[in-house]
Order: structure tokens, then sequence, then C-alpha cells
């Protein structure tokens, strides 16, 4: 067995684990990648595996880094069952839609933007519609029932406690008739949660894959998290402000509705007008509604003596955009609780925009807030943001109340660990670096348990007791040089074997290479121009015979102007070959323009002195350079072997000069330099593996490239 961790693995974000099993291949969850613009890109790009291979999806719960991308994994082939609870069902109904809606929404501002430039035109990760069928191979499961989903393998969704309808999935796989218990603890919630009840405890696992958002901080508790909102609430309505609450609208709109319910009926705030500007958080709210029979016991009460949090003479929900404008016509005096909880998107930005400059208002942050999200930026006290594309100025007091979670703290995740009586190996996932890697060390002293902090992407082998890290053990004796600058993969079709980023993209901003970084080719461009060439010909603009060149130094670029005139040969690469390949990620840049996921070329002087590379040093003055991701690199051998992007005959003809038989295999190996840059990047025609190696820098590229498929074939 076989289990890679595909995301949510040193980051809060993409939660998605892949279980391999002689034939069978499950994923527990699939989620949306949100933060740094790097994950982001990982929405963009193909599935690292085969989604028609997927037998099987276990979904935690509906919050979209779990769910997001379900639609976008049917959308490509997906045609098994998604097995999850029955209100995790409903809320994603809305969830899903709503995210397509958002995607939509957003590609076409961009693009309104392209055309005016002249760019091309994206399209969305997937649509409403795709969302809505995506429903159609939901499951409903009822918590605590037991459930053989696929030959040797059954399944048990318990009470995660973290928002309605969320799960602890207990998973048994059988091989050669040993049985392996998994169980992913999924996002699990503190004990005493308005709504909610408390997570179930579970006694054994033989594998533990377990959450760690605050895996290194404490939350205040219940009642000290009632004193600060009713502080909050108080002071901003007595400086006759507004008071904005970013909040997921499932789960934390409820919660927040909740609390604001209590402390009115207390006495400890007075009566005010809340509006619940988000129409996902109004029906998410109607769908916990109608679960109120799962709703803990001090809810139900509540309920049945009249004070429903839901339902208040003081509660409005907004229906239409105009409602919603109308609000930020008010300075002061409202409650307004919009999403996105991390303030990244949706109304709550349009509120930002109104309120952030009044020094009456305050914007309390009652969540999680990731890295790189406009939430974040507020949190870590900026004193100006963008919104909309205007510079804000942050005049406004900004509060954070940890105690809303509906993720465990510290202490409620070793607590819920404790009640196990058998744990054979744990994997700490959904937090942070910091927060993944401190709270493993907590579990290791604490409870003497072996415990892993999976890369992503990396994959580990499971032989009964024993688990060995796939990447460690096939690429354990990878040397890299320490002045390497780069990032290295190797992949077999869709999946991904190794991956590993080096060094830093720009070592003036101190920004590290990540699988994303965009690299110079350098004269690899030349291939690209000689892609488009083939691909002229395809469409009989052109004879074959413009294709035969053995020439290594073969100026295909310039052929390609020869040829058609009327283009630039890098429009012609681009229209030809990174659009209807699908290299998203891939364009032409001048030195002078980069993009901020572009790497800094590094070269070294006939002094010994390491310089940034800049036009003065380009023997080829001032055309426009390619830069490239390993992820597209990979797509790209993928579209060539499918044969439907360039006929069989004319990728022969294409790669034939390209191949090399030194080195084990027969490779078809590309190389590009340039001041700054070296890149290789090749395909097995036996195997079916690519090796990519692009570098920033001039160092040690094709011995870590030798090095791949030494090993990789070693482990064959």
């Amino acid at each position: 067995m076989q289990m890679q961790f595909l995301g949510a693995a040193e980051t809060t974000s993409g939660a998605c684990y892949l279980v391999r099993s002689g034939d069978k291949n499950v994923l527990v969850d699939c989620g949306l990648f949100h933060g740094p613009e790097e994950l982001k890109q990982r929405n963009y790009g193909d599935f690292p595996f085969e989604p028609r291979d997927i037998d099987a999806v276990l979904l935690t719960h509906a919050h979209i880094d779990h769910s997001g991308l379900l639609p976008k994994l049917v959308k490509h082939g997906f045609t098994g069952p998604i097995y999850t609870t029955a209100v995790t069902c409903d809320l994603c109904s809305i969830m899903l839609p709503d995210s397509g809606y958002i995607q939509e929404a957003e590609v076409e501002r961009k693009n309104r933007k392209r055309i005016r430039r002249g760019q091309e035109l994206l399209t969305p990760i997937y649509t409403v519609q795709d969302a809505v069928d995506s429903m159609k191979q939901f499951k409903r499961m009822v918590y605590d029932e037991e459930v053989e989903i696929l030959p040797g393998m059954r399944v048990r969704f318990r009470d995660a406690g973290h928002i309605l309808g969320a799960a602890i999935v207990e998973f048994w796989v059988t091989e050669d008739g040993e049985t392996t218990k998994l169980v992913f603890s999924g996002d699990l919630g503190n004990l005493d949660q308005p709504i909610i009840q408390d997570p179930t405890a579970i006694t054994e696992a033989d594998i533990l894959v377990i959450e760690s958002t605050y895996g290194t901080r404490i939350h205040e508790d219940r009642e000290d998290r009632m004193e600060r909102l009713a502080e909050v609430v108080n002071s901003t309505m007595e400086r006759g402000g507004n008071l904005l609450i970013p909040a997921f609208a499932l789960g934390r709109t409820q919660d927040i509705l909740y609390s604001l319910r209590v402390l009115q009926d207390q006495g400890r705030i007075p009566k005010l007008n809340i509006y619940i500007d988000s129409p996902l958080a109004t029906k998410a709210t109607e769908v916990f509604q109608q679960h109120a029979r799962v709703f803990d016991y001090e809810t139900r009460t509540m309920i049945k003596e009249g004070r429903s949090p839901f339902d208040s003479p003081h509660v409005h929900y907004t229906e239409t955009v105009e409602e919603s404008m109308r609000l930020n016509s008010v300075s002061g005096g409202l409650v307004i609780i919009s999403a996105s909880g991390m303030a990244d998107a949706g109304r709550i930005k349009h509120h930002l925009k109104h309120n952030l400059w009044r020094r009456q208002a305050t914007v309390l942050l009652v969540g999680y807030q990731a890295q790189g999200t406009l939430g974040r930026r507020l949190q870590d006290g900026a004193e100006e943001v963008r919104i909309h594309g205007d510079m804000v100025r942050v005049a406004a007091t900004i509060e954070t109340i940890s105690g809303f979670s509906a993720h465990a703290d510290q202490g409620a995740l070793l607590n819920w660990l404790r009640r196990f009586r058998h744990i054979g190996r744990v994997f700490v996932t959904h937090g942070e670096k910091e927060s993944c890697h401190g709270f493993a060390e907590l579990i290791q002293r604490e409870l003497q348990l072996p415990t892993v902090v999976p890369s992503l992407d990396e994959n580990f082998v499971i032989q009964g007791k024993r688990i060995v890290r796939a990447w460690d053990d096939s690429y354990r004796d990878l040397t890299i040089p320490d002045s390497f600058a780069g990032v290295l993969q190797v992949a077999e079709g869709a999946e991904l074997e190794f991956r590993g980023a080096y060094g830093q993209a720009q070592r003036r901003y101190k920004i590290d290479n990540h699988l994303y970084t965009l690299f110079n080719v350098g004269s690899a461009r030349q291939f690209f121009a000689k892609l488009a060439l083939a691909r002229v010909v395809q469409v009989g603009r052109l004879e074959e015979n413009v294709l035969r060149s053995d020439d290594p130094g073969t100026n295909w670029e310039e052929i390609l102007r020869i040829q058609v005139t009327d283009v630039a040969p890098w429009e012609m690469v681009r229209s030809m070959v990174l659009e209807p390949a699908g290299l998203r990620q891939s364009a032409y840049y001048y030195l002078d323009s980069m993009p901020a996921a572009g790497a800094t070329g590094y070269t070294t002087t006939k002094q010994g002195q390491t310089v940034e590379n800049t036009y003065a040093i380009l023997a080829e003055g001032f055309k426009p350079q390619l830069f490239v991701t390993a992820h597209d690199l990979k797509r790209l051998w993928n579209v060539l072997e499918a044969g439907e992007f360039l006929a069989r005959r004319l990728v022969e003809m294409l790669l034939a000069p390209y191949l090399e038989e030194t080195l084990g295999d027969a490779l078809y190996v590309i190389e590009g330099k340039a001041p700054g840059a070296h890149v290789l990047f090749g395909s097995s025609s036996n195997s079916g593996r690519s090796y990519v190696v692009l570098s920033n820098g001039e160092v040690g590229v094709r011995g870590i490239f030798e090095q791949l498929v030494r090993l990789a074939s070693k482990g064959r």
C-alpha cells in the first residue's frame, strides 16, 4: 500500500491524500489551495494522478479547502462515488456551485483586462454547472456505520466536532490477508463548541493522519472568548463605528450568531442590527436549520425556547447586491458578518474598502488567517492594503479572537490523541511549517509516538507495520551541490515520483525557489520553436522537410520567422504550443518585466563573482525569454505521448535529434543554457518517465539530471 500527500502538507489548504492498494486508488479529500501564489497555481495545473484511475473519494467535510477541487476531478474523468455524511452532501450542494460562480466571475473580470491587452483568455477551473454535475456522484453516509466501499476496503465516518457534518474517517485496508487501519482526523473541533457535538474518541490506528492548524497555540477559553467579544462589540458601538467580521459562511458565521444571541440574552451587549451579507452563509444557515436534530443539547434548547440564534428580529440576511451596497452608506452602528473568512474574496472586501480607513470601525478576525491572505496582512499590522486595485489606509482597529476557531487547539489535539490505546505512526498535516513541525516534536516528546511531517507530494510505502519514505528510499543517494538553485522533478505519466526545490529564486529579496517558480529555458526555447513549426506542418502550411536537421545548434526561431513572416516567433510558440498544450504557467517575458514568480538568473563573471543576469551580458539583446515551470514540462511530455497535440510520426521526427543512449536508457533530452540559466528536461520512450532539472544558476545541472535518471532506473 502507498499513501501520497498531495495537499495540506506543511500548509493549511488543498487537503488531498491518495491511498493506493493493488489496483485500487482512493482519495481522502480533494481541496482547493489558497494562500501564496505558488500554492494557488496548483488549482490550475493537472492532477498528479489520472482522475479516471481513482475508484472512490472519502470526503471529511464541506469546507472548500477539503472539497473544492471535486468538480474539477469529475470534469477530468473521475466517475466513482464520493462518500460523505448527509449534512456534508447538502452543504456541498451550495458550497461547490458557489465556488464555481466565484471562479467564473474572477475569470470574467480578468479576461476583460486581457482582451484589452490582446492576451489569451483564461478559463475557470470549473463552472457552476460542473459543480452541480459533480453532486450526482455523492453518496450519503451515516455516522458510525461501517461500509465496504471496495473489495478489501472498509470505511466508517465519526463525528469530528469541527463543523456540522464533519467527519473523522476510519479506513481499513486489507492486503495479502493483513489489515491496516488508517485514521484521517480531517479537521478536529474543540470541546464545548456551540451548536455541534464534541469530537468522537478513536482508540486504535496503525496510521494516523492528524491536522495541526493550531498545533502550537492555545485558544482562549469559552468564557474569555465571550467576554472579549462583548468588549469588542461595546467599544465599537461606543465609538460609533461598524463592526466587520470576516467569517467563513459555513460554521463560523453560525457560531458568531449563536454567541451574539447569548450575549444579548444576558444583557452584556445591546440589541444590535446584525447583517449576514453572504448569500452562501444564508443558504448554509438554512441547511443548518434543516439538520437541527444533530445540534448539541444547548442549541436545541435555545430553539425550543424560541431563542433561535438564526432567526431573530435583529438578524437580517441580505439578498441582493443592492442591499449589500446600501450597508456601505452606513458609517456606524452595524455588525456585518460577511465572507470570506480570510478576507481574500467575496463581499467582505467591499465592506473593508469602505470601513478600513475609518478610525471608529473595527475588524474582528475570528478564524485562522493563512499566510498570503488579506486577513493575515491585517492581522500582522499592515498600515496599507490593496483592495480591488486601490490602496486603502488601515485606520480601523484590528482585533483577533482565536477562541472562535472551529479547529482544536494544541491542548484539545493532545487530549484527543491521549484517548488512543494504540497508534502505530502519526503523520502531522494541515498546518503551516512551524505548526506542523512544532506539534510533531510535541507528540514525540509527550506521547513517545513515531511522527512524520510529510512534504508536499511526498509518497510513502506501507508494508504491514513498516513505513518507508518512498522519495527517501529511491532518491536517498541524490547529491545536490550547496550552490545549486533550482527545481527537480521525476514523474511517470501524470504521477509524481519525486520533487525538490533548492536555493533562491531572487537573492535580493530572499525569495526561495518553489515548485511553481518560472525558469528561463535559455537556448532550449529553440525546441519550442521547432514544436511550433511541427504544428504548422501538421495543418499543411509547410512541408515536412523543414523539420529535418540534426544540427543541435539549429536556430529554429529564425527558421520559424522566415517561414511564417507575419508573426513573431514567440507569438507563434504561444499560440501554437503553449496555449493548445495547456502550458498555463509558461510564457515569454522580457528580463526587465519578469513576473513575481520568475527566477532571476545568476551567472559567474571571469573574475569569479556571482552577479545577477541582465541584458548587458545577454548576447541575444532584447528578445523576450521563454520561462517555464516543472509542472508544464511534465504536461508537455504527457501531451506529446498522447499523440493528439501532434501526430506520432511528427513527434518522432521532432525528437529524433535529441535521443541520448549514454544514460542507461533511451532518453530524449533537451538542454538549454543562457547566462544565469541552465535546464535539462527529458523523457524515456521505454519507461514513460519524464525528468526535469530547472536552474537559475550554472552549477551541477547535468550531474543532477544523470543522478535522477540512474536512481529512477535503479528503483524500478
